[in-house]
């Protein structure tokens, strides 16, 4: 018995001496103390954390040298070898880190919608409830600042820019027909749901060199992971129908959809300012499958395609005087993603893209017909060199095989068909010197093969804190993009269009709750396509002579808080802008121009009855149009356009799954809006042409859906 007691004793003895007491302070640079901070050694459980006074204490059983490392959100790691025991005080200085919560982000020209953007401003959410989207993304952006009304149009023209010179990338792979074939006098709408996307990143300008191709903004449009759940849907609407079902296993999920349109009972119900002979009617496939492959490892694939037709008559010489226009075509479109990390501080991300396209337009007996493939492939890495420095490359290869053919009622037919390569690759830096300040140097190269011409794009951007919710955002950048496929069909020794940006912005607050914005930009055209009618009515004496400039100010104000339920947001615009383009005598205003662009969507949760109603309220002064009965090329204004939307949406469940009864209006007060006026093709015996006046296809859109999951 005295031999067990004697060894315990010995054990209990050496088991104290090996418990040590380690202990210290912790402080911040300027010598304020930290609590909560925590205190450990590697590879052990032994540790604490520090009290109110940044103090802490802890036992350790440990002997020797060992390190021991301190961790706080906001402040950077810090480790040092110490020797146990150790009978003095571990003083620790935690220095800031640059990537903290409240760092300062590069926010110029960008509003994005994603968690990892402190800039973001609309959600996909955002986009089904905003009154005058109708569920279309296009639509919806065109509530952002610097954006035109565009009413007749549809697509996103941006800060001055025609159409053409916003391009849309899905997981960084380019979308390279985002909208619905275009005829004149209809708008057309986005053919990408919201409800694929986690995020929608809009950059009207200044946009990082990661994308090239765009002479004025990108649209980036971030795709779901995995599904979340199984659910299938039909949604029964004023227009047609939709039904959708999705299953999710353990690292899959596949989702199908289809949809059929038909505006023909539409059509007889409403006037229209279209003398239709076919209203629109158009069917939709889709498939989206995910899989996860490991941990950092996800897979996607998505494709869909779509059909659609319609036909109307256009006046021509006179109103009564009309030709018969047809449109006819198929889409699909396919993208295959896939991205993965090397390591921690290491990643990865690879895809390729295609659209195929076939379009008829019919103009009377005679026809065009489109054939347009383009593919995409793509990688680019990111590594996290230090805390504070980023650097993200990558290289991409776009084919354009174009061809069209022009078949007259005669018998005549005439093609034209042009093939490019294009190869770009960038490199781009983000360098955070500290929370409060931070740059983006890149540069961008590209080299296309019908042009047989290189071209090279520097770009920098800049941010500065200026309070604890305040920052200073900076661009600059050069821009490129090959002429359009109008003016390569018929002539490729070209050169690059460009454009340079320069912009500044000002941001307060934060989007959870209030956020103020203002940025002012200037930009220079050069090497724009200019052009003069030549036979067949087709373009002639093409060439890179065209210039121009666009400054103005963009204005926007987010408030989520004032109101329980309540959320608004206000944009304004102003812009300057004059071009020599096209066909245009002289630089002049483009007739998509509006001076000056008010917006406003307001949205109120009614929580007792499940209901939210939604308000837009679009004013924009008179856009320019062009009067051959004067000397001033599009010297003369319309009359100001304006747009009051309502709708709302109530939220029922069947089973655990909700469902959705949604109704709007379009210009509830019937506004007859004249967007432009198109001259007469044939003058009087004066000499003088009448002018056809050209307003949007319904004077007032009214839409009624229901939503059902289960």
């Amino acid at each position: 018995m005295k031999t067990i007691l004697t060894i315990l004793f010995l054990f209990i003895f050496f088991k104290v001496q090996a418990q040590n007491t380690i202990f210290g302070k912790v402080v911040t640079e300027k010598g304020e103390p930290l609590p909560g901070v925590n205190i450990y050694i590697e590879n052990t459980y032994e540790g604490g954390s520090t009290n109110g006074d940044g103090k802490f204490e802890f036992i350790s059983s440990k002997n020797g040298n060992q390190k021991l490392k301190a961790t706080f959100i906001g402040y950077k790691m810090w480790e040092e070898e110490i020797s146990i025991p150790n009978n003095e005080e571990i003083n620790i200085i935690l220095k800031e880190s640059v990537n903290t919560l409240d760092a300062v982000t590069i926010t110029a020209g960008n509003f994005a919608a994603g968690d990892e953007k402190r800039a973001s401003v609309m959600e996909p959410l955002d986009i089904y409830t905003t009154p005058t989207a109708n569920g279309d993304i296009m639509a919806a952006m065109r509530t952002m600042p610097g954006t035109q009304t565009a009413a007749d149009d549809g697509r996103l023209l941006v800060r001055g820019g025609d159409s053409y010179e916003t391009q849309t990338y899905i997981d960084g792979l380019l979308a390279a027909k985002p909208y619905y074939s275009k005829t004149p006098d209809v708008a057309t709408r986005g053919r990408f749901a919201p409800s694929l996307f986690s995020g929608v990143m809009f950059n009207s300008g200044g946009y990082s060199a990661e994308y090239g191709q765009a002479l004025s903004s990108v649209l980036v449009l971030n795709s779901n992971d995995l599904a979340a759940e199984d659910v299938s849907g039909i949604s029964l609407m004023s227009v047609g129908a939709e039904a959708n079902t999705t299953k999710r296993w353990q690292n899959t999920s596949l989702t199908l959809s289809g949809s059929y349109t038909n505006l023909a009972l539409y059509d007889k119900i409403f006037n229209s300012s279209i003398d239709w002979e076919k209203p629109v009617e158009a069917a939709n496939a889709t498939a989206i499958f995910r899989q996860k492959t490991r941990s950092t490892g996800l897979f996607k694939a998505y494709i869909t395609t779509d059909w659609g037709k319609l036909a109307y008559h256009v006046p021509v010489n006179t109103e009564t005087q009309n030709m018969l226009l047809a449109n006819k075509g198929n889409t699909v479109y396919s993208n295959l993603f896939y991205r993965d990390c090397f390591s921690e501080k290491s990643c990865y991300k690879i895809g390729f893209s295609s659209t195929l396209q076939n379009n008829k337009i019919g103009l009377d007996e005679d026809d065009v017909n489109t054939k347009e493939f383009i593919i995409e492939t793509r990688f680019s890495i990111i590594h996290d060199v230090s805390e504070g420095i980023k650097i993200t490359w990558g290289a991409n290869q776009t084919l354009n095989d174009y061809q069209q053919d022009y078949n007259e009622k005669l018998g005549g037919k005439y093609s034209m068909d042009f093939k490019d390569h294009l190869f770009g690759a960038f490199l781009e830096t983000e360098i955070k010197f500290s929370k409060n300040f931070a740059v983006r140097p890149g540069i961008r190269s590209e080299y296309s093969t019908l042009l047989n011409k290189w071209n090279v794009a520097p770009r920098f951007s800049a941010a500065i804190k200026t309070g604890e919710k305040a920052q200073l955002s900076a661009a600059w950048g050069l821009y490129h993009q090959t002429p359009q496929a109008d003016y390569l069909k018929l002539k490729n020794k070209l050169d690059f269009e460009k454009a340079t940006h320069y912009i500044l912005s000002y941001q307060f607050g934060n989007v959870s709750k209030r956020l103020f914005r203002a940025e002012a930009y200037y930009k220079t055209y050069s090497d724009l396509i200019t052009w003069q009618y030549g036979a067949y009515n087709l373009a002639s004496n093409i060439q890179n002579n065209g210039d121009g400039y666009a400054s103005g100010l963009d204005i926007f104000w987010r408030d989520r808080k004032s109101i329980k339920g309540f959320d608004y947001w206000v944009t304004y615009s102003f812009i300057d802008t004059k071009r020599k383009y096209k066909n245009y005598p002289e630089s002049a205003t483009p007739y998509f121009i509006s001076d000056h662009t008010l917006s406003t969507v307001a949205k109120y949760w009614l929580n007792k009855i499940n209901t939210q109603v939604g308000m837009s309220f679009t004013m924009a002064s008179g856009r320019p149009y062009n009067n051959p009965n004067t000397s001033v090329f599009n010297g003369e204004r319309t009359n100001m356009y304006s747009d009051l939307s309502l709708n709302f949406s109530h939220i029922f469940y069947i089973g655990n799954q909700y469902s959705v009864l949604y109704f709007s209006v379009n210009n509830v007060l019937g506004n007859d809006n004249v967007l432009s006026y198109r001259p007469s093709g044939i003058a009087d015996a004066e000499g003088n042409y009448s002018l056809i006046p050209v307003k949007r296809d319904l004077k007032r859109m009214v839409f009624l859906g229901l939503f059902l999951n289960f």
